[in-house]
């Protein structure tokens, strides 16, 4: 049975494919026979799983059998977006942020954000002042310690729908 030549028709490979006899064999096949590889997919067909029928649209399930050769085709794109897009460089961005602060057209939800953004980064750095030196043999704190446990209620750690809800007297 080994022995005999296998069919070349889509529909006998795609038979194949699915009871999953020889994967890459018959792949190779159907591109042979004129399928699209996944390669060349766009990336809407991409998302649905499918390539795209005559018409241009997508009818059917996705086959199962093209599932791992569609995750690692959209896992190679998105690594190849990230790693090749462009770092950003401080310098670039505070002049960013400065044209956006002194933009008259940015919206006041951005001015916000900024202004906010600017508290935070003042309020980690200081007024202006250097930090002393760590001694020698401790570490330097990297996290923002936030408020030490003792300034802290329960109140204020509870969402603030359930604190309204025990004010109203919903919750006890």
């Amino acid at each position: 049975m080994a022995d005999r030549e296998l069919s070349r028709k889509p529909k006998e490979i795609r038979k194949r494919l699915r009871r999953g006899d020889n994967l890459e064999r018959d792949l190779a096949m159907l591109e042979e026979a004129g399928h699209k590889p996944v390669s060349e997919w766009d990336d809407e067909e991409l998302a649905k799983g499918r390539p795209r029928d005559r018409r241009g649209s997508f009818s059917g399930r996705a086959p199962e059998w093209r599932k791992e050769q569609v995750e690692a085709e959209a896992l190679r794109r998105h690594k190849e977006a990230t790693l090749s897009a462009p770092k950003p460089r401080p310098e670039v961005l505070s002049k960013v942020l400065v044209e956006l602060a002194t933009n008259p057209e940015t919206p006041v939800e951005v001015l916000t954000l900024l202004d906010s953004a600017l508290a935070t980064v003042k309020q980690r750095l200081g007024t202006g002042q250097r930090t002393p030196p760590t001694p020698a043999g401790v570490p330097p704190r990297l996290k923002d310690p936030g408020l030490p446990p003792n300034a802290v209620n329960d109140e204020d750690r509870m969402p603030r729908y359930l604190r309204d809800a025990q004010a109203d007297g919903d919750v006890s």
